[in-house]
């Protein structure tokens, strides 16, 4: 009797550990991208992206050139950009430390996405921050308190978008939107 039980609990331990390990590894998936050197030479292959936590790709670029072949790891500071299926993060420096930030949208303004990790109630958050910088310009970190000011002046050349963001239409929470926006009619 106490060896039927022994192996009951055996296959249902069994059992959680298979499913739990699969539920891990299906979270996490190669895509196609590359990865450009501080000397400039591209590396195509494939990226590890973590699907259920993007942070990952914040911190480092996971790189192979097939399925089966060695994972290099690299760091903000080893390489300047990595493509993962279709997005692009690039390495600058924020605060005095290199990081990846994610680029949102590209234009005569570019918009950036970074993303850290900060304690909030005993329990790790993720938190993003959004940085912009217009052609020829400055990589600023864009503040929601200076969000209007910050904003009208980047974008100073289209009336329209101007009043919409001083008519409050517009604010840190639609930076994406009102970004695109500028963006697309600045091409135009």
């Amino acid at each position: 009797m106490k060896i039927k039980g022994i192996f009951s609990v055996t296959v249902v331990v069994v059992a959680a550990i298979m499913a739990f390990n699969t539920k891990a590894s299906a979270q996490v998936k190669y895509f196609q991208g590359y990865v450009i050197l501080l000397n400039g030479d591209s590396l195509k292959g494939e990226i590890k992206k973590n699907l259920k936590r993007e942070f990952d790709n914040f911190t480092k670029a996971s790189f192979r050139k097939k399925e089966g072949a060695e994972v290099k790891s690299f760091t903000p500071a080893k390489i300047k950009e990595y493509c993962v299926d279709g997005t692009i993060f690039v390495s600058r420096n924020v605060d005095g430390e290199q990081v990846f930030v994610k680029i949102i949208s590209k234009g005569a303004v570019n918009l950036y996405e970074s993303q850290i990790e900060v304690m909030q109630m005993n329990d790790i958050k993720v938190k993003s921050d959004y940085y912009m910088e217009k052609a020829g310009g400055e990589f600023v970190k864009v503040k929601s308190s200076k969000f209007k000011k910050q904003m009208t002046d980047a974008m100073a050349d289209n009336e329209e978008i101007v009043k919409a963001i001083e008519e409050k239409k517009y604010d840190y929470e639609n930076i994406v939107e009102v970004v695109n926006a500028y963006n697309k009619t600045a091409s135009n």
